[in-house]
């Protein structure tokens, strides 16, 4: 049957004729063609607009009920489209009891002559209009006409004649066939492809107008971002100019404060050698019989030093074990509150508990780049690496995985602790720094999971931060070798204090008392000894290009970081690298400390070559402080520092926050070089 009037409807061909031959379609009366010839395009304004942009406009048809409302059940599918590369109007149906398929299709001139046919005298537009909007809001009728036929009526609008309807059916015949013989490249052609086409444009106009709302929105969030930056700007401003003389004020305070700690800790070390003096002994007796961290004559322009372990108040201890590891959902940001527990306040006395807030606020701070270590030295008299390293251990629950004996952990912390030098850079404080952002790269920034990181490596990790420049005489490895010291022979110029600082600790265990890895197994212990000796070493500078070097071509070889034992090892020597010189990529108020510290530490060097009658090393002439110091700065940033940063933080981007203050702090002493030209 064609297209028009129920008047005109033409006979079918009987049931028993194929309507295929050779698989392909046989023409029934001109109403279904292949899809192969094509004829001249007529103008036919709201074709494009409401069928052929919409890609297909589809109903999903209900069966009614005698009121007039939907069943549940779904009957079939009626599908009105455009045909691929003819443009021929298609009106397609799916039974969805059988999986049959119905079509109509029909050229421009065909579809012309219907529309005459059944009389109606309205636009283009507003007969594909009312066609779409029959479909859409489920205003088509579909009915049954034979077995191998449906009819679909549709009703067409006028919109000059208000009120007049124009009656527009449509005879489908079956073009798929039933069961097994269903023809595939029909259902294709008239359900497959128009219902894909359809899903596509509506992706792509919801994409478009996703973007469209997104913009917006980031537009406005602009235009208010930017009214509350010079809000604050002009607000920033005026606080500076209160701000900035009492930060220089504290920074002058804290300088003084820090240097008069080192000086203390030397006397006492004197004082501990004048009451009881070296004796004959043998340093290596002494550690076997008594235990701890020895004196050692490294040079003879070393300053001497004498250790001495201090002494600290359990009832903070306990508070830290109480608070550590956190709760499932605490937050650093809470751990205050486990100080109002009345069975800690016992423990504390009158001095013990604002220091102990004092020391919580510094530790609310570790999951963060800025912890103040600094802080923490000054309130704990000299003993931020003791607590900074206790914490950490406490708060990974590395104690309670590997059983340590909470006794012998603080015996071992303090020794080490007691083996660094009131040097005025290599000392205990800067190995809790150095100790709490190599922690910081492991577990915040993200090593731990890239590299699947057991939790024997994150406890060597933890403790090779902590011991890694231990008895450091506050003298590089370039005066030992220049000097012909013992140590350049014994470990014959190749990383002379690093190979001292590490086997030192592999000596202070030797002692039952300081023996932090006595519950180990013997294979847990290689794998602690193994990580923490592969660490240390790699903190020599000299050996930093070729570091460096290994660890950029391994990250263009391999995304894969926790297959081959030597790509986590050479990941856990970067992480201490970037952690011991982090300082210029620290806040420059931060970095600003450490800087005054380093150049103190180089002078004295500088002076002690200049007594033997040695070359002045590079940036440790004292005399051209001013004019070399912000120079070398700028150097190790630029050709140490930076590259070393860039590198890391492509391989953890989380890091790479880190160069904006290198380049904060390059320009800060750049200003510096101007203003004193």
């Amino acid at each position: 049957m064609g297209c028009g009037a129920t008047r005109d409807v033409n006979p079918l061909p009987p049931p028993d004729v194929d309507f295929r031959s050779g698989g392909q379609l046989l023409k029934l009366g001109g109403s279904l063609k292949a899809s192969g010839g094509k004829e001249p395009l007529m103008r036919m304004p709201g074709k494009d607009k409401y069928i052929k942009e919409s890609g297909a406009v589809v109903m999903d048809d209900r069966q009614k009920s005698e009121g007039g409302r939907d069943n549940r059940a779904s009957v079939g599918m009626l599908i009105l489209f455009c045909a691929a590369g003819t443009d021929e109007l298609v009106i397609s149906y799916r039974e969805n009891s059988s999986g049959v398929i119905y079509a109509k299709r029909m050229t421009d001139k065909e579809l012309l002559a219907s529309k005459d046919a059944a009389g109606i005298r309205v636009s283009w537009g507003l007969f594909f209009k009312s066609l779409a909007s029959d479909v859409l809001n489920n205003r088509a009728v579909v009915r049954y006409s034979t077995s191998t036929s449906k009819y679909v009526h549709f009703n067409i609008l006028s919109r000059k004649e208000r009120g007049v309807k124009y009656d527009y059916t449509c005879e489908l015949v079956m073009v798929s066939g039933l069961g097994a013989s269903a023809e595939q490249n029909a259902i294709v052609e008239y359900f497959v492809e128009p219902m894909t086409r359809m899903l596509q444009v509506r992706r792509r106009v919801s994409a478009g107008s996703n973007r469209g709302d997104a913009l917006e929105k980031l537009e406005c969030d602009h235009v208010v971002k930017m009214a509350a930056l010079r809000r604050y700007k002009a607000r920033l401003k005026e606080l500076l100019n209160t701000v900035k003389p009492l930060r220089e004020e504290a920074s002058i305070i804290s300088e003084k404060t820090m240097n008069l700690l080192l000086e203390a800790k030397s006397l006492e070390s004197k004082l501990q050698m004048m009451r009881g003096g070296i004796g004959d002994q043998q340093p290596l007796d002494i550690l076997y019989e008594k235990g701890g961290a020895q004196y050692f004559q490294h040079v003879p322009h070393a300053e001497f030093y004498y250790p001495k372990e201090e002494k600290v108040d359990q009832g903070i201890l306990a508070c830290i074990r109480a608070a550590f590891p956190l709760f499932p959902g605490a937050t650093l940001d809470g751990i205050m509150t486990v100080l109002d527990r009345p069975e800690l306040q016992s423990l504390l006395n009158d001095f013990s508990r604002p220091l102990v807030r004092d020391m919580f606020d510094v530790f609310s701070g570790l999951d963060r780049w800025d912890y103040n270590v600094i802080e923490l030295e000054i309130i704990t008299n000299g003993n931020a690496l003791f607590y900074t390293t206790y914490v950490l251990l406490y708060k990974l629950d590395l104690v309670a995985q590997f059983h340590l004996d909470d006794a012998v952990l603080q015996q071992f912390l303090l020794g080490v602790q007691a083996g660094y030098h009131p040097n005025p850079y290599h000392n205990s404080m800067h190995a809790a720094d150095v100790a709490h952002i190599n922690y910081y790269i492991m577990m915040i920034a993200g090593l731990k999971e890239k590299c699947h990181l057991s939790k024997e490596k994150v406890l060597a990790g933890v403790l090779a931060g902590a011991i890694h420049d231990f008895d450091h005489p506050g003298l590089n490895n370039n005066f030992h070798t220049k000097t012909n010291a013992y140590l350049s022979t014994l470990y014959n110029d190749r990383s002379i204090l690093e190979n001292h600082h590490i086997a030192c600790i592999f000596e202070l265990i030797l002692h039952p008392a300081y023996n932090v890895f006595a519950p180990l197994s013997n294979e847990q212990m290689y794998v602690v000894r193994e990580t923490m000796i592969e660490m240390v070493l790699a903190t020599d500078m000299g050996n930093h290009g070729n570091l460096l070097r290994k660890f950029k071509l391994r990250m263009a070889e391999t995304t894969d970081w926790h297959t081959e034992k030597e790509d986590v090892l050479l990941a856990l020597s970067m992480s201490i690298k970037m952690a011991d010189i982090s300082n210029c990529a620290r806040p420059k108020y931060i970095y600003a400390e450490w800087a005054r510290n380093i150049s103190r530490e180089f002078y004295n060097q500088g002076d002690a070559e200049a007594a033997c009658g040695l070359p002045i090393s590079p940036f440790m002439d004292r005399k051209r402080k001013m004019a070399d110091f912000p120079k070398g700065q700028i150097s190790f940033m630029t050709y140490i520092v930076v590259p070393m940063v860039e590198a890391i933080s492509e391989f953890l981007p989380s890091l790479c926050f880190a160069l904006q203050h290198c380049d904060e702090n390059k320009d800060a002493w750049q200003s510096f070089i101007e203003e004193h030209t």
